[in-house]
C-alpha cells in the first residue's frame, strides 16, 4: 500500500470530515436537544448531497473559512465523497459546547489507484451556540478543492496531478508517478519542485518532519523501478488566496534516470477535471 493509500483513509475521515476515533466513555445522545437536531439535519444534508444547506448549519468561523458553499462542495467533490449512512452514537460536553460522535460509512476516490472505496469511521463534529441557535463546527478541511487529471512526460517519466488541496498556509498537490522506462528512476521531488500560477505567483515546496503534511517517502526521494508507480503529496507554502480561480503550472524536479548524468524535470499545466 503506498503513502497515499494509507493517507486517503486519513484524507477521507480526517481531512474531509474532521475524523477521529471515539474516545472510551462518551455519554448518550441527548434526546429532545437543538444541538442534536442539527447535527441530524446536518449529516441528512451531507447524505442527500445538499452541500449549500450544510453549509448553512456551520458556525460563523466556518463559513469564513471557507468562503461560500461552492468551495464548501468543492472539498467533497474533489476525493467523489459520498455519504451512505450517518448514525449518531455519543456525546460529550453540555449546552455550551457539545461534540457528537457520528458513525459514518462513506465512499470516496482512492486517487492512488482512481478506484471507488467505502470506509466506515466514527467521527466527531462540534455544537456551539451563537446568538442562542446551536451551529456544528466541522474542522480539519481545506478551504477549496479540485480533482484534476493533467499529465506530461519527460525521459519515460509519466506525472499525472490527482487532486489540488487549497489550506490557509499552504497547498497540497497530490501527484502520480509512473515510471514507463526501462531502467530505474529516482524521485527527489522535495528539492527544486516548484507551483507557479498566471499571476505571477511562485510557490515553494514546503519540508517539515510533519508527516501528516510532508509526504515521508517523496521526501527521502523513491526509487522506482520500470513499470511501477507511486502517488503522493507536495506541499507548497502559500498564502489563503481570497480567488484561486487561476491557471496553475506544477514542475516536479529533480528526477535521475539509472544511466543518465543528468537530472531532469517535468513540468504540468493543472487543469481541473470537468
Amino acid at each position: 500500500m503506498t503513502a497515499l493509500a494509507r493517507g486517503v483513509v486519513l484524507l477521507a475521515s480526517a481531512l474531509l470530515l474532521g475524523a477521529a476515533p471515539a474516545p472510551p466513555g462518551y455519554g448518550p445522545v441527548p434526546s429532545r436537544s437543538p444541538q442534536t437536531a442539527v447535527v441530524q439535519k446536518y449529516v441528512d444534508a451531507l447524505r442527500g448531497g445538499n452541500y449549500a444547506a450544510a453549509f448553512a448549519l456551520l458556525t460563523g468561523d466556518m463559513r469564513r473559512y471557507f468562503g461560500d458553499a461552492d468551495a464548501y462542495r468543492s472539498v467533497y467533490r474533489a476525493d467523489g465523497y459520498v455519504l451512505e449512512q450517518a448514525t449518531i452514537v455519543g456525546a460529550r460536553g453540555d449546552d455550551r459546547g457539545r461534540v457528537f460522535f457520528v458513525r459514518e460509512r462513506f465512499g470516496y476516490v482512492d486517487h492512488a489507484t482512481d478506484a471507488r472505496k467505502v470506509l466506515t469511521a466514527v467521527v466527531p463534529l462540534g455544537v456551539l451556540p451563537e446568538h442562542g441557535v446551536p451551529h456544528v463546527k466541522d474542522p480539519g478541511k481545506p478551504y477549496r478543492a479540485f480533482a484534476s487529471a493533467s499529465s506530461a512526460d519527460a525521459s519515460g517519466l509519466h506525472v499525472v496531478v490527482k487532486k489540488v488541496d487549497f489550506f490557509p498556509d499552504r497547498i497540497d498537490v497530490v501527484v502520480t508517478f509512473v515510471n514507463d522506462g526501462s531502467d530505474y528512476v529516482t524521485l527527489l521531488p522535495y528539492g527544486r519542485s516548484v507551483l507557479r500560477d498566471d499571476r505571477g505567483g511562485v510557490y515553494r515546496i514546503t519540508a517539515s518532519k510533519d508527516w501528516t503534511v510532508t509526504d515521508k517517502r517523496l521526501f527521502e526521494g523513491v526509487p522506482l523501478p520500470p513499470g511501477a508507480e507511486y502517488t503522493g503529496s507536495i506541499a507548497f507554502a502559500a498564502p489563503r488566496f481570497g480567488d484561486v480561480r487561476r491557471s496553475w503550472t506544477l514542475t516536479v524536479a529533480p528526477a535521475l534516470r539509472e544511466g543518465s548524468d543528468a537530472p531532469f524535470d517535468v513540468t504540468i499545466p493543472i487543469e481541473p477535471q470537468s
